[in-house]
């Protein structure tokens, strides 16, 4: 008598074939696409999996509490990276991010701790900004790019930043 042994879920191909005739993989909620060609397409999955599903170390928050300014924004950028490898990122937005926390740095300092960065040290920096005749919109993502990085990296390292 012949047994068939039941496919397990790791033994089965990770990515399903869409209606559009695209093979995808839907992580954290949303679905990513690969490509049409079954061979393709896992090649694809499997170079940007790490990636995808969070596993990359780049990530880690510095060892001791006295994080800078520095250590901040090269955490930051290292996520906003891995977002654009997979895709979930434009490359002039990335350059812009760069740019932002650039002049923030320049303005702040590189090596100021985070701990001491003061509301009225982010008050300051913003009337300069906006003294620096940027136009509105330019000025709003310069902002939203700041705060967004403060919020994120507040999260995961545990620290309570003056936002």
């Amino acid at each position: 008598m012949v047994t068939l042994k039941r496919k397990l879920r790791s033994d089965k191909f990770p990515l399903t074939l869409h209606p559009t005739g695209l093979y995808c993989k839907k992580i954290k909620g949303k679905i990513y696409y690969f490509g049409s060609n079954r061979t393709e397409a896992l090649q694809k999955y499997l170079n940007k999996a790490t990636i995808l599903h969070g596993g990359s170390n780049d990530l880690q928050k510095p060892k001791s509490d006295n994080m800078t300014l520095q250590q901040l924004c090269d955490m930051y950028l290292s996520y906003q990276d891995s977002k654009l490898q997979a895709n979930d990122l434009t490359v002039n937005y990335y350059n812009e991010q760069i740019r932002s926390l650039n002049r923030l740095m320049r303005f702040l300092g590189h090596k100021i701790n985070v701990a001491d960065i003061s509301t009225m040290d982010l008050q300051n920096y913003k009337r300069m900004i906006q003294n620096s005749h940027l136009s509105v919109c330019r000025l709003n993502l310069h902002i939203s790019i700041m705060k967004a990085m403060f919020q994120r990296t507040s999260r995961r390292s545990g620290h309570v930043l003056p936002i």
